[in-house]
């Protein structure tokens, strides 16, 4: 499989220093009448100062504290695999179907989808994890992330067992930090509530404790695949289900096995993709 390494954009923010200037009025025993016009131009723009003050202030108090507004749907896209496997056909089509439903996009790639972004997800309606995922020996779900692993950072969640060491099936590959799918937007109130989770990588329903955990954190619907799924598999099927569910229409259920019947089972694995709803 061709890779390719994204560019990552900085954007440099530059505070901007702004120096008042003062000035001191002369005392003067005549009142010229220019000072008037002066004075009331002068008071007209506090006046309207003031006004555009509070109306700014008081919209402003009507927003949630994180920034969103309440009237715009929302849906994310975490693409931790963009930098090895990058597919812009997959992304565009996928932003594209999402748009056209009203969904405000918000796409996050490679070594900027990190645990601290897993842990302080939220707000979103729709949110797609094409993120490899595993069932550890402890039978908890890891989500992988895009940053590569370090034994200097994450320490405490190491230890709790919160965050591990992962390897991909590509030996050539560095392995990389991974979080418990438990501890997904849990730093976010209401992170999940109401979020329909779509999870790209491998083993995601495999286990009903992990559903029923993402179910008690407010997750709506659940759809994921019940064994090993390679990528290119997994995107196409990805793409079927946005398609399905988002330009014809058709409910999350609906949507699955409409892509299950198109496709059929993974060809290597045999796994198939599962709609799971409280």
């Amino acid at each position: 499989m061709a890779q390719r390494r994204a560019k990552k954009k900085t954007v440099k923010f530059t505070q901007i220093k702004r120096e008042g200037t003062g000035a001191r009025a002369e005392k003067k025993t005549r009142f010229h009448p220019s000072r008037k016009a002066l004075i009331l131009v002068f008071s007209s723009i506090v006046i309207f100062s003031a006004c555009a003050f509070w109306i700014n202030w008081h919209s402003e108090s009507q927003q949630p504290q994180d920034g969103t507004s309440t009237n715009v749907s929302r849906a994310a896209i975490l693409d931790g695999l963009y930098d090895k496997y990058p597919n812009l056909t997959w992304t565009e089509s996928t932003v594209h179907y999402l748009s056209k439903a009203g969904y405000k996009v918000d796409v996050y790639r490679g070594t900027n989808v990190t645990i601290n972004l897993l842990r302080n997800i939220g707000g979103y309606e729709i949110l797609i994890l094409r993120l490899h995922s595993a069932i550890h020996t402890d039978n908890f779900l890891y989500v992988f992330s895009g940053e590569q692993y370090t034994e200097s950072k994450y320490v405490d969640e190491q230890l709790a067992g919160a965050v591990r060491k992962a390897y991909t099936f590509n030996e050539s590959e560095p392995p990389y930090f991974a979080l418990n799918s438990v501890f997904m937007g849990k730093n976010k109130p209401n992170g999940l509530n109401g979020t329909t989770l779509i999870m790209m990588g491998c083993n995601g329903t495999a286990n009903d404790y992990v559903i029923k955990r993402f179910f008690q954190a407010g997750v709506k619907t659940y759809i994921s695949w019940d064994g090993y799924v390679n990528l290119p598999d997994s995107d196409e099927a990805t793409l079927k289900l946005m398609k399905a569910m988002f330009s014809e229409g058709l409910s999350p259920n609906e949507a699955v096995e409409k892509v299950n019947k198109e496709l059929g089972s993974d060809p290597s694995y045999n796994s198939k993709l599962i709609c799971a709803s409280p």
